[in-house]
């Protein structure tokens, strides 16, 4: 087999379910697996070591990228902030237990920054001077790669750019406690919150979300909006201006290449609309080559740019020692 064949395990850990498969080459090798996350740090580890177990019995691996919300010290593979979603994660050094129980390299990423690795490399934008990963979930996520690398910040929480504020009206709050972040606008319950707003005062005759059968869903105004209703397209619409203000908010900080946009609320963006809203909120300089990609890797970015992170890493080493025997 070539060098560059052999695989790394990815595993990206959330906080419903952990999706772990071979990678090489920014591909998957084989199907993944998808299994529920265990409750409370121990079980979450015994479950990788389970995975990356079985793993082994039918491959060669070159190491283990493990993908985890929260803030992590790449270095130490440490978890130093956690989130809601994994109790009591905060503290526990990954890294150091997976590596010594199994004796492979381990790397120990964001997710988000994972997912925006994943992204760049599987789509040639690695060589970017910047490119930027916006994630549209139920809130909003971000990977920044400067030259090649990803920018983890001071304190290796770069890329929250979820939490840009994009009003002073103080009129919504952000699941983070804070007023007006683009995620209380732009992400899925941003747009739920927009819909709900603009029904208020309208009748059953107007619009279907005023039937009021049921509590709202982000669900049922996508469907309205599809279905032609006034009042969800509309909202719909202000969703486009809300994602295209942190947008461009981005672009006067950083001045990228690129933007690649996934995540489950993507699929429901019209990226021509986008990038015209965008524009008309951006100076021509930047704008006027600025790209805006779709997800080419979807829910895997996070398992793959985890696992690529490894097996480039072991390739520049590689290259370093064989430069070295050369010189010598």
């Amino acid at each position: 087999m070539n060098r560059n064949d052999i695989p790394a395990i990815g595993i990206d850990l959330g906080g419903t379910k952990i999706l772990a498969g071979l990678v090489a080459n920014s591909r998957l090798v084989g199907e993944p697996i998808k299994i529920a996350t265990p409750v409370g740090p121990d079980n979450i580890i015994k479950a990788i070591l389970e995975l990356i177990a079985g793993f082994q019995k039918s491959h060669l691996v070159l190491g283990v990228g493990i993908a985890t919300a929260g803030i992590v010290d790449p270095e130490s593979g440490a978890i130093l902030g956690s989130t809601g979603n994994l109790p009591g994660w905060e503290g526990t050094a990954l890294k150091h237990v997976i590596q010594d129980k199994t004796a492979l390299r381990t790397h120990v990423e964001n997710d988000a920054n994972a997912a925006a690795y994943g992204e760049c490399r599987a789509a040639g934008l690695h060589t970017s001077t910047c490119a930027v990963m916006v994630t549209l979930g139920t809130g909003i996520g971000g990977g920044i790669m400067l030259n090649g690398s990803l920018y983890r910040g001071a304190h290796f929480a770069g890329g929250e750019v979820g939490h840009i504020k994009i009003s002073m009206e103080n009129q919504r709050r952000c699941t983070c406690g804070l007023w007006d972040c683009w995620e209380a606008y732009g992400s899925g319950r941003g747009l739920l919150a927009t819909a709900i707003e603009m029904s208020k005062g309208k009748s059953a005759e107007q619009s279907i979300l005023c039937a009021g059968n049921s509590e709202l869903t982000t669900k049922d105004v996508l469907e309205a909006a599809a279905a032609g209703d006034l009042i969800a397209k509309n909202a719909l619409q202000k969703y486009h201006e809300h994602i295209s203000a942190g947008i461009s908010a981005l672009c006067h900080v950083l001045d990228p290449d690129c933007f690649v946009i996934s995540g489950g609320m993507s699929k429901f963006v019209d990226l021509h609309l986008l990038k015209d809203l965008v524009a008309d909120r951006t100076l021509p300089r930047i704008a006027e080559k600025l790209q805006i990609f779709p997800s080419r890797l979807s829910e895997a970015a996070g398992m793959i740019g985890a696992a690529q992170i490894v097996l480039d890493a072991v390739a520049s080493l590689e290259s370093v020692g064989s430069a070295a025997g050369k010189s010598s």
